[in-house]
């Protein structure tokens, strides 16, 4: 009998049935398994051993390289989850959150005199519209309150950034554009800002500062790209001292991080390369000017939500053309007549969600797409290749553009629901 049978305390018949029977049966060997279950432990260890190293060289160059305070460190480790949250609802890179924190307040739960609040949102505040920030000590609440404040406002100022952007040019002028405006940020380079770079090198040590409230100063403390940087790396390892006491974090954290960034950004990319299967050459020109300010029924969008059910694609997947930009107002359904040079060009789903098709008292037929924070409305399709009640996803085939109802030639009216903040949107700002 094999000595790998033998060692197991198994009785005697069984044993005798599992070498005879069964294993003759399935075709294995005791020896290949055996092997094959080391080797796999093996390859396993391996792996953490490698991912352990990588990640605790990166913390002690970052450390070396960036130096935070122990305060600061427990700070961030605190926040990390919250400003997490934030940035995938703003769809801004995570760390930025508690960068802003930093350079505005050095991370103190405590508002400065000059009533612009922890994040330093002097613009907001100059201009109304947002009252003094009232000096004193904050609570954890009002600390998050102004953490997602801030997250807005840089999305405002650099719309082009998102969760997953890692682009070291894009994120410095994106820190730029936040600190001193989108006009300096287009005009001005941000390596040779203070806010921005000072710390980064030797080239960038004790840079001069200009601003209104504090005048002109010497910078002695890191800037917001190297403490980007900083705190990204913090972020990743976790295995920081967090505490006066010295705890640490399990190792399996830092690696149940790194691989929830991996799966996020692949993620992404499978996603986008899915939308532009369907997305191909759907990007559509419009007016260098848009008057929307007399339009009483279009809203505005609420920022935060879940990023993967924001409508993101052009119902029109070929040669889409806005033959009439937002109007429908008195008819309560305002929104885009999107046409094509192919008059039978297919309609995709902008957004995931369960459809119903019907057709509304003008005779139009209509696709509408619903989930838990918006609606859309596809109107005039020739024909449905979809049902009642099915779910489908984004860019997932529903219709053939068409000309049934109140319509004078194949198009598709999109029209945009917010169902958070109860009001039509601008499906122009929800285009590829």
């Amino acid at each position: 009998m094999s000595s790998y049978l033998k060692a197991l305390a198994l009785p005697e018949w069984l044993k005798a049935w599992i070498q005879y029977h069964l294993l003759p049966y399935l075709g294995l060997k005791p020896q290949v398994i055996v092997l094959g279950i080391l080797q796999g432990i093996f390859d396993i260890l391996l792996l953490v051993l490698f991912g352990f190293g990588a990640l605790t060289g990166c913390s002690v160059f970052m450390n070396s390289q960036y130096t935070v305070t122990q305060d600061i460190q427990s700070t961030v480790l605190h926040w990390a989850f919250t400003s997490d949250q934030i940035a995938r609802q703003t769809d801004i890179p995570r760390e930025v959150p508690l960068v802003l924190w930093y350079k505005e307040n050095s991370m103190k739960a405590e508002n400065p005199e000059n009533c612009t609040g922890i994040i330093g949102a002097y613009d907001l505040v100059r201009s109304g519209e947002h009252p003094c920030f009232t000096p004193g000590p904050i609570t954890d609440g009002e600390v998050l309150e102004q953490l997602a404040i801030s997250a807005v406002e840089f999305k405002k100022r650099c719309p082009e950034v998102t969760y997953f952007t890692q682009d070291p040019d894009t994120i410095k002028r994106c820190y730029f554009a936040y600190n001193a405006g989108m006009g300096a940020a287009s005009r001005l380079d941000p390596n040779e800002s203070a806010y921005v770079m000072n710390g980064f090198d030797e080239a960038h040590q004790n840079m001069i500062y200009s601003d209104i409230e504090l005048g002109t100063v010497q910078v002695t403390a890191l800037g917001a790209w190297p403490s980007h940087l900083a705190f990204q790396s913090l972020i990743i390892s976790q295995v920081d001292h967090i505490d006066t006491e010295q705890e640490t974090r399990p190792f399996s954290f830092a690696l149940l991080d790194l691989s929830t960034r991996v799966y996020d950004t692949s993620n992404n990319l499978i996603a986008n390369w899915f939308n532009r299967a369907y997305d191909t050459g759907s990007e559509m020109d419009f007016p260098d000017e848009r008057t929307l300010s007399g339009l009483t029924c279009i809203g505005d969008a609420h920022k935060f939500g879940r990023r993967t059910l924001r409508p993101s694609l052009n119902p029109v997947t070929e040669s889409p053309i806005l033959t009439q930009d937002v109007h429908g107002c008195s008819y309560s359904l305002p929104g885009l007549d999107i046409s094509s040079d192919n008059r039978k060009a297919v309609l995709q789903a902008p957004m995931p969600g369960e459809v119903t098709t019907y057709t509304d008292r003008w005779y139009n037929s209509t696709i509408r797409i619903e989930n838990n924070e918006w609606i859309v409305w596809l109107l005039h399709p020739r024909s449905y290749f979809v049902e009642d009640g099915e779910k489908v996803k984004r860019g997932q085939i529903v219709g053939v553009m068409g000309a049934v109802g109140y319509a004078t030639g194949p198009h598709v009216h999109y029209t945009i629901y917010d169902k958070e903040n109860e009001s039509f949107v601008d499906p122009g700002k929800f285009m590829p």
